[in-house]
């Protein structure tokens, strides 16, 4: 006959069969529950870093206009301007400068002003929109030359309408003649010189009067853009920046 264990031993024998299950249990209900875990999926990443395309501005978006009741502070006016109501009036001294507190920041732009000759004593008188070569880009400048008093002249005399390259030596030469024979008279006029790459051309009220274009720079000056005038009281009206 086999002996019959001790009760000890036999007790022995049970728990160290219970310890050995235990751990057996939790790898399993481990397993099973990561293998019913669905799997997450893979998110594409965004590109944050995405450049927009650029869009072109549309033409004839009006970029600055003047407003002359906030008077004259941002403007860098020379000595010799006032403000009269909507208008703004020089008097009869040199080289009156008035800076346009307004840069481009396209090649291609417009800057149309409104000008009247209130008074010529002498002849010689004279306004022009400039803006100096700048690096890369030669300037302009749109000259109205040689105003007239009202009395009488010869045939030939008027005064001039042209626009220039600066420097003058820089300019692509034209078979056409662009400097015109102009007499404004006493109304006003609406000016505007477009800018277009290397192309500068002049306009009074509408009609094309001169071209320049540049032969050293692919595009011309965005300024600092001024009205120059001399000798002459004239009445300046709105001047507005505007797209091309």
């Amino acid at each position: 006959m086999f002996a019959t264990p001790y009760p000890n031993h036999q007790s022995t024998v049970l728990r160290r069969i219970r310890g050995s299950l235990v751990p057996l249990l939790l790898l399993c209900i481990l397993s099973y529950g990561c293998a019913s875990t669905p799997s997450a999926s893979t998110a594409t990443p965004t590109n944050t870093n995405a450049t927009p395309t650029p869009t072109k501005q549309a033409a004839g978006v009006v970029l600055y206009q003047s407003d002359w009741s906030r008077g004259l502070k941002d403007w860098h006016a020379s000595a010799g301007w006032k403000i009269k109501g909507n208008t703004l009036q020089t008097d009869l001294g040199e080289n009156r400068s008035l800076q346009i507190p307004y840069t481009p920041t396209t090649s291609n732009y417009s800057v149309e002003y409104r000008v009247q000759i209130v008074s010529v004593p002498k002849d010689g008188g004279y306004f022009m929109l400039n803006a100096d070569p700048a690096t890369g880009r030669d300037g302009y400048q749109a000259h109205i030359l040689n105003l007239l008093t009202p009395t009488q002249h010869g045939y030939a005399t008027h005064p001039l309408s042209e626009i220039v390259i600066e420097p003058f030596e820089h300019e692509m030469d034209d078979a056409s003649p662009q400097v015109l024979d102009y007499v404004p008279g006493n109304q006003w006029h609406t000016y505007r010189v477009d800018i277009r790459g290397e192309r500068a051309l002049f306009y009074i009220d509408g009609h094309g009067v001169s071209r320049a274009s540049s032969a050293k720079t692919n595009s011309l000056s965005q300024g600092p853009i001024r009205l120059v005038c001399g000798k002459a009281i004239l009445n300046i009206g709105p001047i507005r920046v505007l797209s091309l």
